[in-house]
């Protein structure tokens, strides 16, 4: 007789990806996956988190010539499963792109033991739900915000209640083999009313402390929260609606500084990542975590690294998130352009976005600006503007994306319009295969699509040059101010951080000193040779 170990267990998938890894590779805290099992927990059940993707070198299967899978073998996931026999497995399901791997894992499962019924949710699921579950392996998707939806489908199953009809945000296949979706759940209202995480049920150091450690850390042990949910914005590059809609949602400063305090006291965490999608779209909440961890006297660096809305700040506030620990600010410009800033629907003051730069670099913070460039009706001369931006601004550091229109984002629609990306191609109705998929596994992988001025490999080219222009010019312009690095070194811990600043800056400049010296004054990015005090952008 088999005995069930444990009532639900939820996957955080392995990845396929290219060969070519990027430098730094750290595992992700799975959020969302701890958010659910807390809850369930919360409401009686047991389940237990397996991460199956610890993304670091030492989990690398090598799947062909062109791709590799990080994470652990199948022979591993099938003892887990044996192990632990649940009646239940959820399988996060984010990324369009390594859907095929959360598919390979679904039928794995139902492979061991088909009567485990096997769940999705997640981006991905939401948007395709009723595509998935042509799929066999897969019963249910949980579309949008899972807590509650999860939790009265697990309490179905596991209670023999044989009625899924009432239950909201539900996508699933009744006994005739239809797939039916039921109407979808509203938003928690008060995410105060959700558990806290409950972090034993991971190994945070490996998150925490990862493999690979970034030089553009302070800290370690680091780890990244979330504070909020959904964001106001109407981004077209941007998918977060699909899950938390535009609705933004926040717990309540005590709330989130509690989570803070625990994971210090019992964790021995001394950075914290704020991942939000809009962390200080409400100013006032905003306000009052800083002051309670200033209350409170904790030791804690952080940062903000998925990028704040700057207009939603103040120099005053930027003070307070000074004293309160915050080290590294990242501005989201995404574009330095008027006429791509309305595009992209950010058309908020790029005046008000450098004069927060500069206050921000005058009490010590170290800044940071994120870049979008290949939106579809972008010019040469409209990604100067946002190159330019990057310099002018201050900022100490500049990120320059190229733009992946997927599929769950508006922008994916002009793309489609001017037939530059038809995603329609690959995702037919018997898309769920290895070979369409691989088509579109190699299709995102791409990054930097062809615009209607610009091809990938132009697009490419510039994203190389804007960052070698910025650097550059960055560093002449320490050179003949050193002062604008002085004034951030106010500790040892600051002179510290600095050097190994320093060192990865030099790291970078001589691998790129001799690639740099191949754009000549001829080439037809002579723009950026400009004087620095020439360099002007419009407001």
């Amino acid at each position: 007789m088999v005995i069930c170990m444990t009532d639900i267990l939820l996957f955080n998938q392995y990845f396929t990806s290219k060969k070519e890894l990027p430098e730094f590779v750290t595992a992700t805290l799975p959020i969302n996956l701890l958010n659910l099992a807390s809850f369930i927990i919360y409401k009686g059940f047991k389940c237990k988190i397996y991460d199956l993707g610890i993304f670091n070198y030492s989990n690398i299967i090598e799947e062909n010539d062109k791709k590799i899978r990080c994470g652990i073998s199948d022979d591993e996931i099938i003892n887990i499963i044996n192990k632990e026999n649940p009646k239940i497995i959820g399988i996060g399901c984010l990324f369009t792109m390594y859907f095929w791997d959360v598919l390979s894992i679904a039928r794995l499962i139902k492979k061991v033991n088909s009567k485990i019924k096997v769940v999705l949710g997640g981006n991905h699921a939401t948007i395709f739900a009723k595509d998935i579950l042509k799929e066999s392996s897969i019963d249910f998707i949980v579309r949008g915000e899972g807590e509650i939806t999860f939790y009265e489908l697990c309490n179905n199953i596991i209670n023999n209640h044989p009625s899924l009809d009432s239950i909201l945000g539900l996508t699933y296949r009744n006994e005739n083999g239809e797939i039916i979706s039921n109407p979808d759940r509203p938003l928690i209202s008060n995410l105060d009313d959700l558990p806290m995480i409950d972090y034993s049920l991971v190994d945070l150091k490996k998150y925490a402390i990862p493999i690979n450690k970034s030089p553009y850390v302070m800290r370690y042990p680091l780890l990244g929260i979330m504070t909020s949910r959904g964001c106001p914005g109407k981004c077209v590059f941007c998918t977060v609606k699909a899950v938390w809609g535009r609705t933004w949602r926040g717990r309540s400063a005590k709330k989130v500084v509690d989570e803070i305090e625990l994971l210090i006291t019992n964790y021995g965490i001394r950075e914290i990542s704020f991942l939000d999608d809009s962390v200080s779209v409400n100013k006032n909440r905003w306000g009052e975590i800083c002051n309670e961890i200033l209350k409170r006297k904790l030791d804690i660096k952080w940062t903000t690294p998925n990028g704040i809305a700057y207009w939603t700040l103040d120099k005053k506030i930027l003070g307070l998130m000074k004293k309160a620990g915050c080290y590294r600010i990242t501005f989201g410009i995404e574009s330095g352009n008027v006429e791509t800033r309305k595009f992209i629907g950010k058309s908020y003051s790029l005046s008000l976005a450098k004069d927060l730069i500069e206050h921000a670099n005058k009490i010590g913070m170290w800044t940071i600006c994120t870049n979008i460039i290949g939106f579809p009706y972008e010019t040469k001369e409209q990604i100067y503007d946002t190159i330019n931006f990057a310099k002018i601004s201050g900022t100490d550091f500049a990120v320059f994306y190229l733009l992946s229109p997927f599929l769950t984002s508006d922008v994916y629609a002009y793309f489609k319009k001017e037939g530059l990306l038809d995603y329609d191609t690959v995702l037919s109705d018997n898309w769920l295969n290895d070979v369409k998929y691989e088509k579109m596994f190699e299709t995102l992988s791409i990054g930097g699509f062809s615009t209607k001025y610009l091809n990938s490999t132009e697009l490419k080219k510039i994203q190389m040059f804007a960052y070698r222009s910025f650097i550059f010019y960055r560093i002449f312009s320490y050179i003949i101010n050193p002062l604008r690095l002085l004034r951030k070194i106010k500790s040892f811990e600051d002179f510290k951080y600095f050097i190994k600043l320093f060192i990865t800056g030099i790291n970078i400049v001589f691998k790129g000193l001799l690639s740099f010296a191949s754009f000549s004054k001829k080439s037809p990015f002579n723009l950026f040779y400009k004087k620095p005090e020439k360099l002007t952008f419009k407001k």
